[in-house]
This record gives structure tokens, sequence and C-alpha cells, in this order.
């Protein structure tokens, strides 16, 4: 990858989900990009379901860019099994990201969305 402009790579950068399979791949892009101010807080340490927690991380750490690839997620079943969950806590999660970078002053915020909707073993390619 070729290395990202100066004014990208020192910026200050959230990315939410950044365990996840989407948000690690954007955050070793951002890292081999060059970037130096790479913000990242697991599960444990911020629970992005908690509109408080989250208001006072944004108001304590001052990101510029956000990359919400955060959501909870758990295959096909859980999704079927527990749709109003899924869809409460990854709400509750999406608003209050997006909310608290508003409040905050964000620059620019990127929220990457996906559904599970395949199945894991399924033969490939996949006829649609």
């Amino acid at each position: 990858m070729t290395p990202l402009p100066q004014s990208i790579r020192q910026t200050s950068i959230y990315v939410a989900g950044h365990r996840g399979l989407v948000g690690s791949a954007v955050l070793r892009a951002l890292d081999t990009g060059g970037c130096e101010r790479l913000i990242t807080r697991s599960h444990s340490d911020l629970e992005l379901g908690d509109r408080r927690a989250v208001e006072e991380f944004f108001a304590a750490e001052k990101p510029e860019i956000v990359l919400l690839c955060a959501a909870k997620v758990g295959g096909i079943a859980a999704n079927n099994d527990y749709p109003a969950e899924f869809i409460h806590e990854n709400l509750a999660i999406q608003s209050n990201v997006i909310h608290a970078a508003w409040q905050s002053g964000v620059q620019r915020l990127l929220f990457l969305g996906s559904s599970c909707i395949y199945p894991r073993d399924c033969p490939q390619p996949i006829r649609e």
C-alpha cells in the first residue's frame, strides 16, 4: 500500500470495532499507510452502547476522523434467533458514536455497515 497523504497520517483517527473482521483490516491498512495517531478501544475498555461513556471518550480523545466498524455480530443463527437484541444493540452503538462525533466536532465519519446473509460453509462461487 502506498503511504497516505501527510494530512491524513497526522490526523487523529478513531477506529471503532478494530478487533472485528472489517475493523482489523481497516486498522492494518491505516497503520501500513503510515498513520501516526490511531485511536482504538476494546469492548472491555469502552462500551459503545453506553451513551455517557461514548460522549466522555470523544470529549477526552477528540478524534478528527471516526471509522465506525463496530457492531454486534453472531452469524445467521444468532441473527435469526435474536433479531430484536441485535438491532437494538447495533442501533445504540451507531446512534451513540455518530451523535458523539457530531457533538465533538469530528471532521469526517465513515460508517461501515454489513449484514450476515450467506452461510459460512456454502459452495463457492455462490449462485445468486
